[in-house]
C-alpha cells in the first residue's frame, strides 16, 4: 500500500500546482512596468491603460508598494504621498483597485508590484518619513534598518548612502513577518493576477550586521559551519518561499515572479539573490532579469548566462528603453533576441518609454 499512498501524495502536489495562464497561452507576454509616477488620477491611468491596450501589451506589473507605503488600501502601511503629496493620505480612490478594473476590461492581467526591503528613500538633508496614520514602519521599528559591519545602521542622506533607498534588514525575524502580513493583506483584498518582487535583495554584500541576523546566524552555526554570506543568501531564498506560499495559500494559482539582478552571479554572490535556486524550488513562475543595456551584445549575453540555468520559458527579458542613447533598432534587435531564444516574453521599462515603442510592440 505504501507506494499507492505514495503516488497518491504526488498526484495530489501536482494537482495543487498552479497551471498559469501565462503557461495555457501561445502569445508571447509583452510586459511593462507602470511605475507609481506614471499617473496622477484616474483618468491618466485610464488612457494610460488604453494606450497600453493598443500597443499590444498584455501584461503589467503594476507598482503598489515604494518604500513601506501603498498605492492601496493597505491594513498596515500608509498610502503613498505620491498622488497627494502627504503621505498618509487617502487619495479618494484605490489605483490598485482601478488598474485590475482596467485590466480586466482591455484583457491584461494586473500583477501588484512591491519593494520589498526599501524603507524609504534618501535624500540630501537625510530626511526621514514624516508623521502619518498608520505611522511608517521607521517611526515604528528604527530598529528594524539594515547595518553594516560597524553595526552602523543605513543612512538617509545621500553623501552617506550610495543606494537609492535605506532598506530594512533581508533577515530580520521580524521585518521578514511584517512582509508576509502586508503580502497576505494585499493578496488577500485585490483580485490580482500575479505578485512581483522587487528589491527582493540585500542593499549589497556589506549588510545586514543588524543584532537580530548576527543572533539568528549564531543559532545556525550550531547546526552548521555555513559562512555568513552562504546564510544570507539561503535566508533570503527561503523567505522568498515563505512569500510565495503565503500568497498562494490566499489565492492558489496566483504566479509569482520577480525582477532580478541584470548580471546573474553578480546577483547572486553580491546581492545574495539566487534567482537561480528561486525558480529550481518552484517558488517563482518566472523571473525578469533587468538586462538594461543599449549593448544588445552584452544583453544577450547577460540572457545567455541566466539560459544556461533557468528554462527559457521561466525567463522574461527586461528592456530597459529609458536609458539615454536607446532607439527603435536597439529595441527591435533586443526584443528579436528574446524571441529568438524561445523566452516566455519581454518587459520593458517602463510603461511610459514603452509607448515610444508602440509599433514595434504590435508587430510582436
Amino acid at each position: 500500500m505504501k507506494p499507492i499512498r505514495y503516488l497518491f501524495i504526488v498526484f495530489a502536489i501536482l494537482l495543487a500546482l498552479p497551471v498559469t495562464a501565462l503557461e495555457r497561452k501561445t502569445e508571447k507576454v509583452k510586459a511593462v512596468w507602470i511605475t507609481r509616477w506614471s499617473f496622477k488620477n484616474e483618468k491618466q491611468l485610464k488612457s494610460l491603460f488604453d494606450s497600453l491596450g493598443e500597443a499590444g501589451v498584455n501584461l503589467v506589473f503594476f507598482q503598489v508598494r515604494g518604500s513601506c507605503d501603498a498605492l492601496y488600501q493597505s491594513a498596515y502601511e500608509p498610502w503613498s504621498a505620491v498622488l497627494t503629496g502627504t503621505l498618509g493620505k487617502n487619495p479618494g480612490w484605490d489605483p490598485l483597485a482601478k488598474a485590475i478594473e482596467q485590466g480586466r476590461r482591455l484583457g491584461i492581467e494586473v500583477h501588484a508590484w512591491i519593494n520589498v526591503f526599501p524603507a524609504w528613500h534618501v535624500s540630501t538633508k537625510g530626511t526621514p518619513p514624516p508623521r502619518s496614520l498608520p505611522l511608517h514602519i521607521m517611526h515604528v521599528e528604527p530598529g528594524w534598518l539594515a547595518r553594516d559591519r560597524s553595526g552602523k545602521v543605513m543612512s538617509l542622506r545621500k553623501d552617506e548612502n550610495k543606494h537609492n533607498y535605506a532598506f530594512l534588514s533581508p533577515t530580520h525575524p521580524s521585518v521578514q513577518e511584517h512582509i508576509l502580513s502586508v503580502v497576505e493583506d494585499l493578496v488577500s483584498k485585490y483580485e490580482i493576477d500575479g505578485l512581483h518582487l522587487d528589491y527582493v535583495r540585500f542593499p549589497d554584500s556589506s549588510y545586514s550586521y543588524d543584532y537580530a541576523s548576527r543572533s539568528a546566524y549564531r543559532q545556525a552555526l550550531a547546526e552548521t559551519t555555513i559562512s555568513f554570506a552562504d546564510w544570507r543568501r539561503d535566508n533570503l531564498t527561503e523567505f522568498v518561499g515563505a512569500i510565495a506560499y503565503t500568497a498562494r495559500l490566499v489565492r492558489p494559482g496566483l504566479k509569482v515572479s520577480a525582477a532580478v539582478w541584470q548580471i546573474l552571479d553578480r546577483g547572486r554572490d553580491y546581492y545574495f539573490q539566487d534567482a537561480v535556486e528561486w525558480i529550481r524550488r518552484g517558488y517563482l513562475d518566472f523571473i525578469v532579469p533587468m538586462l538594461y543595456t543599449t549593448d544588445s551584445d552584452a544583453f544577450e549575453q547577460r540572457l545567455d548566462a541566466y539560459l544556461e540555468r533557468v528554462p527559457s520559458s521561466k525567463v522574461l527579458a527586461g528592456i530597459g528603453a529609458y536609458l539615454e542613447g536607446f532607439n527603435d533598432s536597439i529595441f527591435v534587435r533586443q526584443t528579436g533576441i528574446a524571441e529568438e531564444k524561445g523566452l516566455l516574453g519581454i518587459s520593458v521599462f517602463n510603461s511610459d518609454y514603452a509607448l515610444r515603442y508602440r509599433q514595434h510592440l504590435q508587430g510582436k
